[in-house]
């Protein structure tokens, strides 16, 4: 059973105004089978879909002329790649992403700086609700792009949901700290 604030950071990972996926690699159905096959021990199968993956993204890579575009094929390979070795290497860490990821890709965080997702938990940790919530609203409103700035409503949506389920502000802050960071959750594969 997962805890309000694991409900929460489910959905924020899942929440493409915040983490949006640049290219995705296996939509929901697919990640769900891919799910199924680890969960049952089906590593044989497991590993034959992701190589199908890897065999398309080789092909993608020679036929494209788009620098950018082969790039993000190279990148999406490179991932499929580290799915199949995390099964003997980092199962615990696939297991996480099957349990809060609802499909898998390449993500972009479209949240601030880390620097100033700092400031965020530090108003959240030294202030009552109705200060928090203006300080995101004058921020939001200052905010010149408009992928962070609605990546910003939604996270004050999420903030203010984690105060209605009593979470403690240093919880929260801490929480709102770390967002930035979970973009390497997908590249932890990597390492």
């Amino acid at each position: 059973m997962m805890s309000d604030m694991d409900k929460v950071f489910r959905r924020i990972l899942n929440d493409e105004d915040i983490f949006w996926t640049q290219k995705e690699i296996f939509n929901k159905e697919e990640w769900l089978s891919l799910k199924e096959k680890f969960r049952n021990g089906n590593m044989d199968e497991f590993e034959k879909v992701i190589q199908e993956k890897i065999k398309d993204y080789d092909q993608k890579i020679t036929q494209t002329n788009n620098n950018k575009e082969r790039e993000k094929f190279q990148k999406a390979k490179t991932l499929c790649q580290s799915l199949i070795k995390a099964i003997s290497n980092k199962p615990n860490l696939l297991n996480t992403l099957f349990e809060y990821l609802d499909s898998f890709g390449l993500v972009k965080s479209n949240l601030p700086s880390p620097s100033a997702i700092d400031d965020y938990g530090k108003v959240i940790e030294r202030y009552e609700i109705g200060t928090v919530t203006q300080f995101f609203l004058d921020k939001i409103e200052r905010e010149s792009d408009k992928y962070k700035k609605k990546a910003l409503k939604k996270l004050l949506e999420y903030v203010k949901e984690l105060y209605q389920s009593n979470q403690s502000p240093l919880e929260i802050a801490y929480f709102v700290r770390k967002l930035d960071s979970l973009k390497t959750l997908w590249e932890v594969l990597n390492e």
